[in-house]
């Protein structure tokens, strides 16, 4: 109500004032009134702001007063005065910019950024049904009752505003403001920073400048044609009609629009629709098209420009976003009128018709150009607004300065730092090799020499040759080869006695840099006895002749580093594998995916399969769409490709299987979103990231019923639910993933991340983002996932727990396959026959224990499978000690049925029952245990070694995000619980919260802030 009345009685006023003036006083008077009413807003916009509870900055006293003044005005009007107009017409003017500023500020913080887009067209479309009604009765009531008449009409209307406002203030909030800078200061601050604000003041100063262009041109070409209640009538007539194709255009066309153009398209509509206008005005003296072209003027500035203006604002921090609406809205757009009157006064009677129309098409190819400037400006600031801006990496010359003093330093990691910042910045670094090579740690050292070598610093042989002689064992080690490369001829000289060494490291060293020269028969003398002895050499001496083997990067020695591939020791096998990838031996590739799947050898099979490039890639595309292979060695192939990095990398996981595991199909999203997001350079298969983003989309489809028929009928924490709700949410990640692909990947992580998070305002934000990146057909895949995210649907019908169970038990998914099979099972359902690799029934029955456990509720069902498979089971009579006060901290228990007591020095600390959990901080940190714990009464529990575990975090990061936010969960509970509670009252769901609190303050755990989605993008 307050919207149409203010509308109203606005349209009359305007009218009025426009007839008056335009009656009274010649068309070439106005450029100075442009001029005096901008000043007026300008000077009402700089004005230091009341406390926004104050009673003047209410918009129910300013409207109130506002009436008042133009009844004062009105009396003056009536007797025939000239001052009263021009006084009417400035007024107006101010008035009405410093309401709208204040209305739309508080709508602005009352909507998010896609509720504006419905409430702001709803909004106008209101407002303008009240500006029909002022234009009706100024058409019909003008020449009847005179215009100054009209003015009196209009403060009535001003009142019947403020009286709605009164009655309804709690539908607008007060916007927020910024915290540190006051508002005069605020907004000047962040356009000098921001270039989105600088585009869109820029946007404001034009549309401004046309406005008065067009106010002007049409007057120029209607004065004198007809007599002051004349003008307001045919004024009147305008505004009706403006009215009516505002409200039809808000009401039926402008949320439509926006949603299939895009708001920059939305807002090009104004300069493309002028410019045809402006250029018939040209060729024809009728007024029609000056008639049209006040008309769409008008319709812009009442009904497109606050919609799209209005949303534009979205792209700017809340805490700036009031300041810079008054600046841009009120100072600098009228200081673009300021610059309409002064070009006017400037031009005088030269400002004839065909001048104008020249003017209007000019100022639409400016609006066209800044529009064109706008839409990146605007992406970057909604991408800011989503954290998805990157960070400028530019060194200056003091962080320059403060890198080389840092290479001085003592401490080793210090100058490492500093090192690896120089390289990524490109700074010189061969002036300063030698305070690396004279640096008193070996691993500063070592250093020293690799970039001696990368650079070619032969001024350096002299302190290589120290190192040699003298140096520790890695970096002498390394300063031999570089030696043999940097000074072939002091080398010959030095390093031939080294191959009788009695030190394996240095004696291969010197073999490998002698090989390339005279010496080679010699070289080849000594890396023959050493290989010969085999599994006779100590493990030491493996390893050495092992990495030798692979620096020697020539075929003719991959026999010799066979063997030491299938080496029992552990750490002679690393070597070895890690040898094939840098000596590039591809015929041994196929060895390494073995490896893949081994604990201890997995990251060096990665990262030697990474290094052998595009030569491995079809046989990695091969195994991982091999079903017959081990899935645990498919889930590392992704990561293989994306570290090989290559068109033909990223083309092999594109096009993997299309029907296959849903946890590797997320892995090769992650992937994929990772290796374009490293390498944009490479061409994607549009049509074939449609396709599998249809696929994620049909996924959705089905499992969304499902999900809210199950939490509906099992709850929110069971198993199954979860596990359905698991795989909505990896559709929904991967569908965002893919649209990486096609867009910026970085932005699209983000977005997912706020989609799926709990800030309703950033989720708007990132909503809009997406809307304005990505085109409407890639829009139109993902749009039901995120209009409406499944987690914030209402919970579905009971009755249908039967169908869907039946339906899970056949999928393919093993996971969800095996949960739903057992609640069949539970529930008495006849199962259908088991299907070939299933899991193991003492997998699920160990799973399903796990159900209810709080350190393990944040984590996926997946990951508490994984758990399950490396748990074992233990029983202990009452009575037993399950562990001592001092013990390492070696496994996690679960209590499956009985109950535990802690015990610290003998005195009780706590007792703890089925599906509680000890042990947990202890499986991190590895630290002694703090209590003794010992069994009340017959107790089974599940066990899970800390050595498993962490082989399973390292193929499984998210598992750790999952447990550390449960564990935050609960510590959180602590803390808020202690303040409730009375002393020495323990309450039962706080009592594993507490022994978890007792364990981080004792070992000095800092608990890491709980992420802000559930599964992290790496890995």
């Amino acid at each position: 109500m307050f919207q149409f009345a203010l509308i109203a009685g606005v349209t009359q006023l305007k009218t009025a004032a426009n007839a008056l003036v335009l009656s009274r006083f010649e068309s070439h008077a106005l450029p100075y009134l442009y001029l005096v009413g901008a000043l007026l807003v300008a000077a009402l916009t700089v004005l230091p702001r009341k406390e926004p509870h104050a009673p003047s900055e209410s918009l129910s006293v300013l409207t109130g007063v506002g009436g008042l003044v133009v009844l004062a005005l009105a009396a003056g009007l009536s007797v025939g005065q000239r001052v009263p107009a021009l006084v009417l017409y400035l007024f107006v003017d101010a008035f009405t910019t410093f309401i709208a500023l204040r209305f739309w500020g508080r709508m602005a913080s009352a909507f998010d950024a896609r509720e504006a887009r419905r409430a702001f067209t709803a909004l106008n479309g209101v407002g303008m049904a009240g500006g029909m009604l002022g234009g009706l009765l100024v058409h019909t009531l003008a020449e009847r009752l005179g215009t100054a008449s009209m003015v009196v009409s209009g403060s009535l209307a001003l009142f019947a505003a403020a009286v709605a406002f009164h009655f309804n203030p709690e539908a607008a909030p007060q916007p927020a403001r910024s915290r540190h800078l006051s508002t005069a200061v605020a907004p000047w601050v962040y356009l000098s920073t921001s270039s989105y604000a600088r585009v869109l003041a820029g946007l404001a100063v034009s549309f401004a400048v046309l406005s008065s262009f067009v106010d002007f041109f049409f007057r120029l070409r209607v004065e004198r044609t007809l007599s002051e209640d004349g003008l307001a009538a045919l004024f009147g007539s305008l505004q009706l009609w403006i009215g009516l194709v505002c409200v039809i255009f808000q009401l039926l066309v402008a949320e439509r629009l926006l949603k299939r153009l895009g708001l920059m398209r939305y807002l090009a509509l104004l300069p493309a629709a002028m410019a045809p206008l402006a250029l018939a005005s040209l060729v024809t003296q009728e007024l029609w098209p000056v008639h049209l072209l006040r008309l769409l003027e008008n319709a812009v500035n009442y009904s497109l420009l606050p919609v799209g203006v209005q949303l534009l604002y979205a792209a700017v921090p809340d805490s700036e976003r009031e300041a810079l609406r008054g600046a841009v809205d009120g100072l600098l757009r009228k200081g673009g009128t300021v610059l309409a009157g002064v070009l006017l006064i400037g031009a005088g009677r030269s400002a004839d018709g065909a001048t104008m129309a020249l003017a209007v098409l000019a100022l639409c190819v400016v609006l066209g150009v800044l529009l064109l400037r706008l839409k990146p400006a605007y992406v970057e600031a909604l991408g800011e607004q989503v954290g998805a801006h990157e960070e400028d990496e530019e060194l200056d010359r003091e962080d320059r300065r403060l890198l080389v003093e840092a290479l001085g330093a003592s401490a080793p990691e210090r100058v490492l730092h500093a090192v690896e910042l120089m390289v990524q910045g490109e700074l010189p670094l061969r002036p300063h090799l030698s305070l690396l090579l004279r640096h008193t740690n070996e691993r500063v050292q070592e250093r020293g020499v690799q970039l001696s070598l990368e650079l070619g610093a032969t001024e350096t042989a002299p302190l290589l040759e120290e190192l040699v002689s003298q140096g520790p064992r890695r970096p002498r080690d390394s300063a031999v080869w570089a030696l043999a490369k940097l000074a072939p001829e002091r080398a010959e000289l030095l390093l031939p006695p080294l191959l009788q060494s009695q030190d394996v490291g240095l004696r291969c060293a010197a073999v490998g840099a002698l090989l390339s020269g005279k010496w080679r028969a010699s070289a080849l003398v000594s890396l023959g006895a050493l290989t010969a002895r085999g599994l006779q050499a100590p493990v030491v001496e493996r390893r050495e002749v092992a990495r030798l083997l692979g620096r020697l990067n020539d075929a003719t020695f991959m026999p010799m580093l066979t063997p030491f591939l299938s080496d029992p020791d552990s750490s002679v096998r690393r070597v070895a594998v890690r040898s094939v990838g840098e000596g590039g031996y591809v015929k041994l590739a196929p060895r390494l995916l073995t490896f893949l799947t081994w604990r201890e050898e997995r990251r060096e099979a990665r990262e030697a399969l990474a290094a052998l490039g595009d030569e491995v890639t079809p046989m990695l595309e091969a195994t991982l769409n091999d079903l017959s292979a081990p899935l645990a060695m498919r889930l590392q192939v992704p990561r293989v490709l994306r570290h090989i990095g290559t068109e033909a990398a990223l083309h092999a996981l594109l096009f993997s299987n299309v029907r296959d595991d849903a946890r590797l199909h997320f892995r090769i999203g992650a992937e994929l979103s990772r290796l374009r997001d490293e390498h944009p350079e490479h061409p994607v298969d549009e049509d074939r990231v449609r396709e599998a983003m249809g696929r994620r989309r049909e996924v959705y489809r089905a499992l969304l019923e499902p999900f809210l028929d199950l939490r509906a009928e099992l709850g929110e924490h069971s198993l199954l639910t979860r596990g359905v709700g698991d795989r909505l949410d990896q559709a929904l990640e991967l569908s965002f993933f893919l649209l990486g692909l096609l867009h910026p990947p970085q932005v699209m992580r983000r977005v997912h991340q706020h989609v799926a998070g709990k800030d309703t305002r950033r989720r708007a934000v990132a909503l809009e983002l997406l809307e304005t990146l990505t085109h409407e057909e890639d829009r139109s895949l993902v749009v039901e996932q995120v209009e409406a995210h499944h987690r914030d649907l209402p919970p579905g019908a009971t009755g249908q727990l039967e169908a869907h169970l039946a339906w899970l038990c056949r999928s393919e998914d093993v996971v969800l396959r095996a949960c739903a099979r057992y609640v069949a099972g539970r529930i008495g359902l006849d199962l259908p026959p088991p299907q070939e690799g299933d899991m193991s029934q003492a997998t699920v029955q160990k799973l399903f224990l796990l159900e209810g456990v709080h350190v393990f509720s944040q984590s996926d069902v997946d990951d508490v499978a994984a758990v399950a498979a490396i748990a074992r089971e233990a029983r202990f009579r009452a009575g037993t000690r399950i562990y001592s006060q001092g013990d390492p901290g070696d496994a996690l228990y679960v209590i499956v049925e009985g109950s535990v007591d802690a015990l610290s020095n003998g005195e009780h600390v706590l007792r703890m029952q089925a599906k509680e959990t000890f042990g947990d901080v202890s499986l991190l940190d590895g630290a002694p245990r703090p209590t003794d714990v010992v069994a009340v009464e017959d107790t089974r529990v599940l066990v899970i070694d800390r050595r498993d575990f962490l082989d399973l975090l390292a193929d499984r990061p998210e598992l750790l995000t999952g447990f550390f936010r449960a564990v935050s969960e609960q510590l959180r509970a602590v803390i808020k619980s202690s303040e409730l509670r009375q002393a020495n009252e323990v309450s039962p769901e706080m009592r594993q919260a507490s022994e978890l609190m007792g364990l981080v303050g004792e070992h000095r755990q800092e608990e890491p802030p709980p992420p802000e989605q559930k599964r992290p993008l790496a890995g």
